[in-house]
């Protein structure tokens, strides 16, 4: 068997047996907040185990989707409405805010909805890491001379470059830029320690 097909097999099955362990400390976090409601600090312990349970999910999820070696099958997608949906399906009351900026009546992209969903919720999940309350992730799309324009950007301080930001961010752009270059689209990432995180995606 050769590393690619040990990759492609082995991998999707170890983040399934994964996420059931991970799942059942996020569960015991979640009763333990309930049973510990009046104690401010175990309440902050507890919320941080369940963040990261999200984040080794996410780490996992993301890299899943980096050795996925099917081909795409784009097809006229509604950016603004996959958007809409998958920030719906995975609405969380603990999550830091969105703004959402989006240009009505865009042109369709040509996008793999499968790709397309993996894309957004891998950018989201990224942004989710790093804003906060006081800086909430901006969600902008626009109409581009080539296509469509989706940018998510976020005003929290204290980042510089790509070693400074949360574990697994780095599987995570790169699982965003594979699915965009395989619809020939373009993604730019920009941390500015001043402006903030920046991320750029053109799609045609």
């Amino acid at each position: 068997m050769t590393p690619g097909l040990v990759i492609e097999n082995v991998l999707p099955a170890l983040a399934h047996e994964i996420r059931q362990p991970l799942g059942a400390i996020e569960a015991i976090a979640y009763y333990m907040t309930l049973l510990h409601s009046g104690d401010p600090k175990q309440r902050e312990q507890l919320a941080r185990i369940q963040r990261l349970v999200e984040q080794a999910s996410w780490i996992l999820s993301s890299s899943v989707a980096l050795s996925d070696t099917r081909p795409a099958a784009p097809s006229p997608v509604d950016l603004e409405e996959l958007i809409l949906q998958t920030v719906s399906a995975r609405a969380c009351a603990s999550d830091p805010p969105l703004d959402f900026a989006l240009t009505p009546d865009l042109p369709l992209v040509h996008l793999d909805p499968g790709f397309g969903r993996v894309l957004v919720e891998t950018l989201l999940c990224l942004f989710r890491q790093l804003s906060t309350d006081a800086h909430p992730t901006r969600v902008h799309t626009s109409a581009a001379p080539r296509g469509v324009e989706l940018e998510l950007s976020t005003a929290a301080p204290g980042y510089r470059t790509l070693p400074t930001l949360p574990p697994g961010s780095g599987i995570a752009l790169d699982c965003a830029r594979r699915i965009v270059a395989m619809h020939g689209g373009k993604l730019d990432f920009d941390i500015d320690p001043l402006s903030g995180i920046r991320a750029r995606v053109m799609l045609p």
